[in-house]
């Protein structure tokens, strides 16, 4: 029996904890001379900041989160139409990519779940005819597991509305940029590879001709 609480707390220590999200700032990628006349922009990867554990997952699941800067730098109105990707590279949605790297609150409901049932299936009295019986044992680390779990449950729910929050507010979309406009965002992309460069195509139509400008984001750098 001691070798299995033993065994039971260093798998519930080994779940560990929930992380707090903490806020980043929407990073200003560098402005980079446009193939377009008129609309220069730049591409680069959105910084993790001290949230390292989202930052792993979203390595894990292959997706980048991209921040991409456009400016309407002539006098008339320019339309955004879309984003070519290269082949392999998928575009989602701020909701979808949040999903992916969200953490898992229910997990932590293990902490009182796996010794509550080990207590209820333990039957029996101590070694001999001293120490608590398996069930009294099993039960205070349930009551434990129990002051534990819930905070985490509590910490990563709000960590992930936190997160999926900052993902739709600051979300790219295409659309009109008014002369001297400028649009930032973040653009959420799953490819083979997170961290080579990644090369794509803006589409924008000034009158009536489309125009592509083509923006590379830099390899990115280790977590």
């Amino acid at each position: 029996m001691k070798a299995l609480s033993c065994a039971l707390l260093i798998f519930l220590v080994g779940l560990g904890c929930a992380r707090i999200y903490r806020p980043v700032e929407l990073v200003s990628p560098p402005r980079r001379t446009a193939q377009t006349e008129g609309l220069p922009g730049g591409l680069s990867p959105q910084p993790w900041g001290d949230n390292s554990r989202y930052g792993r997952k979203a390595s894990d699941a292959n997706l980048r989160v991209l921040a991409l800067s456009l400016e309407n730098t002539s006098a008339t109105e320019v339309e955004v139409l879309r984003l070519d990707l290269p082949e392999g590279v998928t575009p989602l949605s701020a909701e979808a990519a949040a999903t992916l790297v969200k953490q898992h609150s229910g997990a932590h409901l293990l902490y009182p779940l796996i010794p509550a049932l080990l207590a209820a299936g333990s039957s029996g009295s101590g070694v001999g005819t001293y120490g608590p019986s398996p069930a009294a044992v099993f039960g205070a680390i349930a009551v434990v597991g129990l002051l534990v779990g819930l905070p985490n449950v509590a910490v990563a729910e709000r960590s992930n509305r936190n997160l999926a929050q900052f993902f739709r507010e600051e979300a790219w979309s295409p659309g009109r940029l008014e002369p001297g406009q400028i649009r930032r965002g973040l653009i959420f992309l799953r490819s083979p590879e997170t961290r080579a460069p990644l090369t794509l195509r803006v589409i924008s139509r000034s009158g009536s001709s489309e125009r592509s400008l083509e923006l590379t984001t830099p390899a990115a750098t280790p977590l």
